[in-house]
């Protein structure tokens, strides 16, 4: 049975197993346990008159995590909100597997929901010790944001060239001179005029420089999406900051491609120089390994074409 709340059950036959367990305040049907889930979040954000926006992902891993689902709720202080958005709700669901919540516009409360494995006695106990632990997660996560916005994005680009790649393949900095020549290419094939030419420049060089700030070296989650808001924060180009956090786009099998062209041919070359040097130095996707996600990148190259309906053939 459950750890705390139950005990040893002896089973005459095998079909009392789940009410055995159940009795021991194991829940082992995980569709059951997924539906009381669910149940406690949509009673509580009835009740609350809250948002409790459903991420798949998180509630399967959640769901996995527990035997016996209680839902429970806590709260932080209003002035971490001044963090970016993408900050609070990452720190809440990939570091705590908190449910961020938000209100009837959209917009962040400071409110956190999770589950606990147990039932619900002393949930204010079990919500105060979480209170705790988020409260210093987003100290953490406010203080790396102030201290990011001191920071220099050309200063940024040039730590890249001491910050390793592949041994074989040179830093950062190689890695960002490469993606540079091949965006330039790539314009020329499509014809994009002088103007744009400028911004694909500026984007393809100042690519990766939030790889080397605080907030990405602590949630690598946010790459790009923290370099789009330094970017726009220090002056760039709207184009140029929106490039920097499209040029991982898609980020995954499917997922949303570049909507703007300076976006799209960074995101091109960039992936291109990382199947092309790879395969160079014989890194080659296998049936079991690909432990550089090639596949992913050559199928973004593909996607990102069709999507823009760009004729460029293979072989160039």
């Amino acid at each position: 049975g459950h750890r705390f709340l139950g005990k040893a059950a002896d089973l005459s036959a095998p079909s009392e197993y789940e009410s055995a367990l159940e009795s021991q305040f194991v829940i082992a049907d995980p569709a059951k346990r997924k539906q009381m889930i669910v149940k406690q979040l949509d009673e509580l954000a009835a009740e609350k008159s809250w948002d409790i926006p459903r991420d798949e992902d998180l509630l399967d891993e959640v769901n996995h995590l527990v035997e016996y689902p209680t839902v429970l709720f806590g709260s932080y202080e209003e002035e971490f909100l001044a963090i970016p958005e993408e900050v609070l709700v990452t720190t809440m669901k990939e570091h705590q597997r908190y449910f961020p919540v938000k209100d009837e516009n959209g917009g962040l409360l400071p409110y956190f929901v999770t589950v606990r494995n147990g039932d619900s006695r002393a949930l204010e106990n079990v919500a105060r010790g979480n209170e705790k632990v988020l409260r210093a997660r987003l100290s953490d996560a406010a203080f790396f944001y102030k201290e990011d916005q001191k920071l220099n994005i050309d200063e940024n680009v040039k730590k890249l060239e001491k910050i390793v790649f592949h041994e074989e393949l040179g830093s950062l900095g190689d890695k960002v001179r490469r993606t540079e020549a091949v965006a330039e290419r790539i314009a020329e094939v499509i014809g994009a005029d002088q103007e744009t030419v400028q911004l694909i420049k500026r984007a393809s060089h100042i690519s990766k420089f939030d790889l080397v700030t605080h907030m990405v070296y602590e949630f690598p989650e946010l790459q790009g999406i923290m370099g789009e808001k330094y970017a726009r924060m220090l002056g760039e180009k709207e184009e140029v900051a929106l490039a920097v956090n499209e040029h991982y786009m898609p980020r995954q099998a499917g997922g949303q491609t570049p909507s703007s062209i300076v976006g799209a041919v960074v995101a091109l070359a960039d992936k291109l120089d990382t199947v092309a040097s790879f395969f160079k130095i014989g890194v080659i996707p296998t049936g079991s390994q690909d432990p550089y996600g090639l596949r992913r990148q050559a199928s973004g190259i593909v996607q990102i074409l069709l999507d823009r309906n760009w004729g460029i053939s293979f072989k160039e």
